[in-house]
C-alpha cells in the first residue's frame, strides 16, 4: 500500500531499415503501441524468474490487446523484441528461439552458444576459457562471470545459481579452505582474503558478499559472531559434489499446505455431505460471509477470523442473513461435522466448510484477530460477544490443539505464531481416521517396493513381530536398524526382549549373529533400504560365506527376513519407540519429507530437517511412492486380481497348483 515500483523502460529504440519498410509509417502512436508489447513481455520474463522463454510461448501469452497491436501495426512478435534491443536478447538453443532480459545472467537449462557464432551479443555466461557450452573443457577452473546481475536478485535466484558450475566451484573452494583451517573454521574476512581471484570476480559478479553466499547453505555451512568477528565453519568431514542452497520461506510454506491438504482430505473423507471452499475462495469472495467457529473456548481465546460466531450460538436467525456461511476449525475435521448437520437445513446450499481450517487460513494470509472479553448476547452478525467498548485487537497468534499438527502450519519466519498450550484433542477419531487412511497407503507403497526391488526376500508382518515378542520370544529375535545413525540417534524401534544392533555392526559379525539367532530382521523407514540391505546381504553370505551346498542358501533366505513397511508399519501396529538411552519417546525422524504421509498422526512427533536436501537414495523409492498412487485399485493385489479375473479357469488352476507344489516347503 506504501511501496511504489517504478519500471522505466527506453524509448530511444529505432527499427532497423530493413524492417521499418515492412512496417508502415503512418501510425504516429506505432512506437508506443510496440513498447507496450515489449513491457509487457519484459512482464513474463519477470514473472519466470528472469529465466529465458520460448518465442512461442510468449507469443502464446500475449494479451489480447497486444496481438491486435502486432495486427493493427503489421509487424511480428520478433520484430518487436529485435526492434527493442536494450531490452531483450534473443538466444537459438537447439533450433529453439529463446527469449532473456539484457543484462541478466543467462538461467537457461544450458549455455547460450557464444557471441561469434550468433553474429551479435547474446552470450549472459561468458566462461573465462575453453568453450562456452562445455565450462569442463579448458584447463583449470572455469569461471561463469554474470554480467548485469541486479542487487538483492542472486539471494531470490539461488536456486537456479546453484546450478550454475561457477558457484559450485566457489563454495567447493570455500570449503577447502575450512577443511584445512582448525576446527574447520575460519573467519569471514580470512576466507576472503584467501580465495581466489577467479571466486572473487564471481562474487562481485553476482553482487554477493561471502557471508551472504554461505547463509544460503545451512546444512554445509555455519556461521557464528557479529561484524568482524563472524566466523564460517564447515559442517561436514569431507569436501561435497555438491552443495543445495536453503528452501525459502515459500518454498516449505507450499510443502507444508500440500501435506495439509491431503491430511485435510483424509479427515474430512466421512462427512460425504459437507461441501469444501479453500482460504483463497473465500477471501476473493464478495459475498456477505459469516464465519461460524467450531474450536473449543480455550482455542477461540487466542485468536478468531474477524466477526466470527462461535458454533453453539448460531441459530436460524443468523443464518438467514449472510450469502455464504463458512464454518472453520484447526484443519477442517470438526466444521465439515457441523456442515455434515446442515446438509437436511433449508440454509444447506451455503453452507461450506473451511478446507484444511486456519492452518489454511494462515497460509494464505488471512487476517485474525484476539476476541475482546465476553459482554452481552451477539447480534446475526456481530461476531462473538463482546463488552461495552471493546475492540477486535490484530494478532498473528494461532492455536494448534495438537503438537502432531504444527508442521502444517506456515514456517515462523512467515509471522504466525503457533500456540500449542490450553486445550486438548476435542475428539481422538479426527486423527484415527487419515491415519488409518496412511496405514493403507503405506501397505500399498510397501508391497509395490518389495515387488521392485527385493522380491527374493522374505518378509515378516510387523504385527506378526510384536505378537512374537508379546509372547516372550524376544531371545530369539535379532533387530538390525537399517537407518542412518542420524536417524537412530533420535529413535529406534522398542523391542522388548530383543537386541536391536545397527546394520554397520550387524555386517562385521553377519555370520557369528545368524548362528546365534533363529530369526534375524531388518527394518528402516518403509522397508526399501532395509530390503535391498538385505538381499544384498544374503547374495554376498551365499557366494562367499559357506552358504552354497543345497539347501542351505533357502534356510538362509528363511532367517534373513526383512520388516514389511518399516518402522512406519511398526508405529501403525501401535509399536513403541524408545530414545538413545533406551527411554520410551514419541520421537522419530522421518528420514525425508515425501515419507512423511506415510507415519501416523496421533502420538508421534516429527523430528525432521525441511531444508535438507532429499538423500539419493530415496530419489528410486520416491518415484516407486508416485508410480504407486493413493488409491487401492492401484496397488499390486488388485492388479493382480483384475488379471487373474480375466484368464481362463483352467490357467488359474495350473498354476494355482504348481505353485503350491513349488512353495510348500516354505515358511512364509
Amino acid at each position: 500500500d506504501s511501496t511504489h515500483t517504478l519500471h522505466y523502460v527506453s524509448r530511444e529504440t529505432r527499427i532497423p531499415t530493413a524492417m521499418a519498410g515492412s512496417l508502415g509509417g503512418g501510425n504516429e502512436n506505432r512506437d508506443q503501441d510496440l513498447l507496450t508489447v515489449a513491457v509487457e513481455i519484459q512482464r513474463m520474463l519477470e514473472a519466470s524468474g528472469y529465466k529465458p522463454l520460448p518465442v512461442t510461448a510468449i507469443g502464446k501469452s500475449l494479451s489480447m490487446q497486444s496481438h491486435l497491436i502486432l495486427l493493427q501495426n503489421a509487424v511480428g512478435l520478433v520484430g518487436v523484441i529485435e526492434s527493442h534491443q536494450k531490452l531483450f536478447k534473443v538466444t537459438e538453443i537447439d533450433g529453439c528461439h529463446m527469449v532473456s532480459m539484457n543484462g541478466v545472467p543467462w538461467l537457461g537449462p544450458k549455455l547460450p552458444p557464444s557471441a561469434e557464432s550468433q553474429g551479435r551479443n547474446m552470450a549472459r555466461l561468458a566462461p573465462e576459457t575453453g568453450a562456452c557450452g562445455d565450462p569442463q573443457a579448458s584447463s583449470g577452473r572455469n569461471t561463469a562471470v554474470l554480467q548485469g546481475l541486479p542487487r538483492g536478485k542472486a539471494l531470490e535466484m539461488m536456486g537456479e545459481l546453484a546450478e550454475m558450475p561457477a558457484l559450485q566451484d566457489t563454495l567447493q573452494e570455500i570449503a577447502r579452505l575450512l577443511l584445512a583451517a582448525p576446527k574447520k573454521t575460519l573467519l569471514i574476512s580470512e576466507v576472503g582474503s584467501q580465495i581466489s581471484q577467479n571466486t572473487r570476480s564471481f562474487l562481485r559478479s553476482v553482487k554477493l558478499r561471502v557471508a551472504q553466499l554461505l547463509q544460503c547453505f545451512p546444512s554445509s555451512f555455519a556461521l557464528s559472531g557479529q561484524g568482524p568477528a563472524t566466523a564460517a565453519t564447515y559442517r561436514h568431514s569431507e569436501l561435497r559434489q555438491k552443495f543445495a542452497p536453503q528452501p525459502s520461506p515459500m518454498e516449505l510454506n507450499s510443502s507444508r499446505y500440500y501435506r495439509l491438504l491431503k491430511l485435510g482430505a483424509d479427515t474430512t473423507e466421512r462427512f460425504e455431505r459437507a461441501r469444501p471452499i479453500t482460504a483463497r475462495e473465500v477471501q476473493a469472495s464478495k459475498s456477505l460471509v459469516l464465519f461460524v467457529d467450531c474450536r473449543s473456548e480455550a482455542e477461540r481465546a487466542v485468536s478468531v477470523i474477524p466477526n466470527a460466531l462461535p458454533a453453539a450460538q448460531v441459530a436460524d436467525a443468523a443464518l438467514a442473513e449472510p450469502q455464504l456461511v463458512v464454518a472453520y476449525c484447526c484443519i477442517g475435521a470438526l466444521s465439515a461435522q457441523w456442515c455434515e448437520a446442515q446438509a437436511d437445513g433449508v440454509w444447506a446450499y451455503k453452507t461450506r466448510f473451511l478446507a484444511g481450517g486456519l492452518a489454511s487460513w494462515a497460509h494464505h494470509g488471512g487476517a485474525l484477530v484476539e476476541p475482546p472479553p465476553p459482554g452481552p448476547s451477539p447480534g446475526a452478525l456481530g461476531g462473538a460477544a463482546a463488552g461495552p467498548g471493546a475492540a477486535w485487537q490484530p494478532t498473528r497468534r494461532v492455536h494448534c490443539w495438537a503438537r502432531e499438527l504444527a508442521p502444517f502450519f506456515p514456517v515462523a519466519s512467515s509471522g504466525y505464531d503457533v500456540v500449542l498450550a490450553g486445550a486438548a484433542p476435542p475428539d481422538a477419531s479426527v486423527l484415527a481416521r487419515p491415519s488409518d487412511l496412511r496405514h493403507a497407503r503405506l501397505r500399498h507403497l510397501a508391497w509395490e517396493v518389495r515387488l521392485r526391488y527385493w522380491p527374493s526376500v522374505f518378509c515378516i508382518e510387523a504385527a506378526d513381530l510384536q505378537t512374537q515378542l508379546a509372547l516372550g520370544h524376544g531371545r530369539s529375535y535379532l533387530i538390525v536398524d537399517c537407518r542412518t545413525s542420524e536417524e537412530r540417534q533420535v529413535s529406534t524401534i522398542a523391542a522388548r526382549g530383543a537386541m536391536v544392533i545397527s546394520a554397520d555392526d550387524f555386517r562385521m559379525r553377519a555370520p557369528e549373529y545368524i548362528g546365534a539367532y533363529s530369526t534375524v530382521v531388518t527394518f528402516c523407514t518403509i522397508g526399501g533400504r532395509s530390503g535391498i540391505f538385505c538381499k544384498k546381504l544374503v547374495e554376498e553370505l551365499v557366494e562367499v560365506g559357506g552358504y552354497s551346498q543345497e539347501g542351505q542358501a533357502d534356510a538362509l533366505r528363511r532367517k534373513v527376513v526383512n520388516m514389511l513397511g518399516g518402522i512406519a508399519a511398526w508405529l501403525h501396529t501401535k509399536g513403541g519407540l524408545v530414545d538413545a538411552q533406551g527411554l520410551p519417546t514419541s520421537l522419530l525422524h522421518p528420514w525425508c519429507q515425501a515419507f512423511l504421509d506415510m507415519f501416523p498422526l496421533e502420538g508421534l512427533e516429527l523430528v525432521f530437517d525441511e531444508c535438507r536436501p532429499v538423500p539419493q537414495d530415496a530419489l528410486s523409492l520416491i518415484a516407486c511412492k508416485q508410480a504407486c498412487g493413493d488409491k487401492q485399485q492401484d496397488a499390486f493385489p488388485q492388479r493382480l486380481l483384475q488379471m487373474c479375473s480375466m484368464l481362463p479357469p483352467e490357467v488359474i488352476n495350473d498354476s494355482l497348483t504348481r505353485a503350491m507344489e513349488s512353495c510348500a516347503g516354505y515358511e512364509d
